[in-house]
């Protein structure tokens, strides 16, 4: 089931010189990248649809740690390893595949691109890459991969009928997943990530309408700076946090910083430049 012999296959042609490349493009599929690209498409671009994306991700996330958890299936030896890499949890089915599927898909899918050839391929070749990164690194086996990236285009297909839109519902599903996720596999950090995330969308998404629009190509740059700045350090501060509720609200402030960053950039740029914010 797990493509063990075909596994080998595919580690066999990239050789350990590769390995610096090869961990770039599974970084593609990590939770803290995939977080950034969403969040720079949601200050940058439609903001309602990037956050509908940001409530699959979100809920996708609680839904295959719980389910890792529950089928307990074990990575790879570390003696196919490609090289030294830190990864944790079960190795069935691929979370970054899944993951990839879930935010590349559905970036496609949201954005109504699903007819467009460009679009698909270009989703689809981030998702091959990401997936066959994981097993040329050795933490997976191809089935783990193909495994996930199914589950992914039926989590997407699933959550796009039952959101019907709206990233609140979305977020609303996301809580429902988190909450026996985090249960499930003992307040592991990425479903506490998920916890948190949720509830901050959930109480922050139903402003994404009545913040300002960007003004220039200059705000929007500003916007992106400082938006990954206060990510970062945010992301810092929650490595000296281990108090579960502590870090709950941790991860809820980073969403509602998220949704929130445009107004922020928006009223001191109009206060720096004179004139009043676009949301006045």
């Amino acid at each position: 089931m797990r493509l063990e012999e075909e596994s080998a296959v595919v580690r066999d042609a990239i050789s350990a010189e590769y390995a610096d490349l090869v961990v770039a493009v599974t970084e593609l599929g990590s939770p803290t990248t995939l977080m950034v690209i969403l969040a720079v498409l949601f200050w940058c671009g439609s903001r309602r649809r990037s956050a509908l994306v940001i409530s699959y991700g979100v809920a996708g996330l609680g839904f295959i740690l719980a389910l890792e958890t529950l089928l307990g299936l074990p990575r790879p030896p570390e003696s196919v390893y490609l090289t030294s890499i830190d990864v944790e949890g079960y190795g069935f089915p691929s979370g970054h595949a899944f993951a990839s599927v879930v935010v590349y898909g559905g970036l496609v899918s949201a954005y109504d691109r699903l007819r467009d050839p460009v679009a698909l391929l270009g989703a689809g070749a981030l998702v091959v890459a990401v997936s066959l990164s994981r097993v040329v690194l050795g933490v997976h086996y191809l089935g783990d991969v193909v495994v996930g990236a199914i589950l992914g285009v039926a989590f997407v297909t699933a959550m796009s009928r039952v959101s019907r839109g709206m990233p609140t519902v979305g977020f609303a599903v996301a809580l429902a997943l988190a909450i026996p996720a985090v249960y499930v596999t003992g307040a592991a950090a990425y479903a506490v990530l998920a916890l948190g995330a949720a509830i901050g969308g959930l109480l922050t998404t139903g402003w994404i309408d009545r913040l300002p629009r960007l003004r220039s190509r200059l705000e929007g740059a500003v916007l992106v700076a400082v938006g990954i700045t206060v990510i970062v350090a945010l992301r810092i501060v929650e490595t000296i946090v281990d108090v579960t509720p502590l870090l709950v609200a941790l991860y809820a402030v980073l969403v509602a910083w998220i949704v929130f960053a445009p107004a922020l950039v928006d009223r001191v740029g109009g206060t720096i430049l004179g004139s009043p914010g676009a949301d006045s």
